[in-house]
């Protein structure tokens, strides 16, 4: 979740996916594997990747979790917890991991060890027949959606501080970009990836512009002193990867661009 500060930076390709010999089921601690349960916090209130539908939490996160519980051979025990209290959560072991969009980064990784799943970055949704915009300068004399209290806030006024006399960006402030596109209020919006693809998946008169603009990995958090949890995560995505189930909910989710299978640990910057 590319939040105010949060930080951003480019993260990972694809790559082997081999954890060794031992079965993930095999890698899970004792202590785990006799509590028998995978207690996972997320803020359920980020579409696709985690959110409520009927009262029920769905998502790219939890379909990813529960499959990662499958292979530990524990019990998946998901609970709704603000974003900002997650890391808190995870270090004093309220929860054994957060899975909620959170961007790994080195300042995150003095608090707690990631395990990488997923490669986001900031897209641009354009009406469906405008001309393409190619990364932030091309904004430049547009009308621009961006989130408050968001990053986006700073990218906009630093990009419409560059833009040239006669095509200045003019940045708008709102928290329903889609609906700002239907009003004809703004001509483009940025959003982290999973976001902009969702909503172009709803709605067809919208299209992603070009490429993911500064990718960075999202990271499974558990407690920094608990590295063995953290490999037997590791050792569970693999497993993922190698059968196929990764990709059956990275297609499920349509979020291929965000595809990321070195499940590095502690891979963002």
């Amino acid at each position: 979740m590319l939040l105010l500060g949060a930080g951003c930076s480019t993260g990972g390709g694809t790559g082997g996916s081999s954890a060794g010999t031992l079965s993930a089921r095999d890698r899970v601690p004792a202590d785990l594997r006799q509590a028998g349960v995978l207690v996972v916090g997320s803020d359920e209130t980020y579409a696709p990747m985690e959110f409520l539908k009927d009262g029920q939490a769905v998502g790219f996160d939890v379909d990813l979790a529960g499959a990662l519980a499958g292979k530990l051979g524990l019990r998946l025990d998901y609970r709704a917890a603000d974003f900002g209290t997650l890391i808190d959560q995870v270090t004093t072991g309220k929860i054994t991991m957060a899975m909620s969009s959170m961007t790994d980064n080195a300042k995150r990784q003095k608090l707690v060890e990631f395990v990488d799943y997923l490669n986001v970055g900031s897209s641009i949704v354009i009406h469906k027949d405008a001309a393409d915009v190619i990364g932030y300068r091309g904004l430049c004399g547009l009308r621009v959606g961006g989130q408050p209290d968001t990053f986006y806030v700073d990218v906009l006024n630093d990009t419409a501080s560059a833009c040239p006399a006669g095509r200045k960006l003019t940045p708008v402030l709102t928290k329903d970009p889609v609906g700002a596109m239907r009003a004809g209020k703004i001509d483009a919006y940025v959003n982290d990836y999973p976001l902009a693809a969702y909503d172009v998946n709803s709605d067809s008169s919208l299209r992603i512009s070009g490429e993911q603009i500064e990718a960075a990995p999202y990271g499974m958090a558990v407690a920094k002193q608990r590295h063995d949890i953290a490999k037997a995560i590791q050792a569970a995505l693999y497993e993922l990867i190698d059968d196929g189930t990764y990709d059956k909910v990275v297609a499920k989710w349509k979020l291929p661009d965000g595809s990321l299978k070195t499940g590095a640990l502690n891979g963002g910057a």
